[in-house]
């Protein structure tokens, strides 16, 4: 089937970046199957509620689900581009790709669990301050201390947290050099060196905050595990900044 098929019309992106991967393959099919088999895990991974108590207390989880689906989508939404701007499947790209998958299925669970109670914790607390005292809310909680977690455990799980992260991103940009290493054979352009030179820079960028929030609590232990979270808000600042510029810069640069 083709990209066009699922509403691709266009064979160039607006940064001029030819896409040489109109046409799905195989190893896009294996890996959105994969998306789609990870996403799943993160509802059928918790118990069927035995009574209305249990499924209202259930729903406090959602936020962390949204986080969490969000996180997946937002991968599978970097990986779909890669294939889509150079169309690769050689031996390189598939070792990558199978790394990659493998990653991010060992990865699923603790962040279900990570996810599951920050959202929790956060919708709990909202109903509460607007004076919820329902049985549900009370559930939500005791199920929280059930789940509370010691120092330790808060530094064990941010670091593989921050390490599932940084091992993905690291092998995205594997797969971009392995693009420029074929810069040649996939004819690509000044433009389009530029350009996934800068995918690269912005991945390595994402890869780095992964590691000072790794850092955070391998210095400070689990009780700055809080801080360690919130460093990750960095990308939502520190990405577009620097797409930014590079476009910036890119608009000054004579690529003919």
């Amino acid at each position: 089937m083709k990209k066009k098929l699922l509403g691709l019309t266009k064979t160039i992106s607006k940064d001029g970046f030819r896409y040489r991967g109109i046409q799905t393959t195989r190893l896009e099919n294996l890996t959105d199957a994969v998306f789609g088999f990870s996403i799943t895990l993160l509802v059928i991974s918790s118990e069927v509620p035995t009574t209305y108590i249990e499924l209202q207390a259930s729903m406090y989880s959602f936020i962390g689900f949204i986080f969490c689906t969000m996180l997946l989508l937002g991968l599978w939404n970097n990986h779909s581009n890669f294939f889509l701007y150079y169309g690769l499947n050689d031996k390189t790209t598939k070792i990558l790709n199978a790394l990659f998958l493998f990653v991010l299925l060992f990865y699923i669970y603790p962040l279900k669990y990570l996810f599951s109670f920050i959202g929790t914790a956060i919708y709990a607390s909202i109903k509460r301050s607007m004076g919820d005292t329902s049985e549900a809310l009370r559930t939500a909680y005791t199920n929280l201390k059930v789940a509370e977690l010691n120092v330790d455990q808060w530094q064990d799980l941010m670091i593989r947290f921050g390490l599932g992260l940084f091992f993905i991103y690291l092998i995205i940009i594997f797969m971009h050099v392995n693009a420029m290493k074929k810069a040649e054979e996939l004819n690509l352009n000044a433009r389009e060196k530029y350009i996934t030179r800068t995918f690269i820079n912005e991945y390595f960028i994402l890869m780095s905050i992964a590691v000072i929030a790794i850092l955070i609590v391998v210095i400070f232990g689990g009780k700055a595990a809080g801080y360690s979270g919130m460093t990750y808000l960095l990308t939502a600042i520190v990405v577009p900044v620097y797409n930014g510029f590079r476009r910036k810069r890119m608009k000054g640069l004579n690529f003919d």
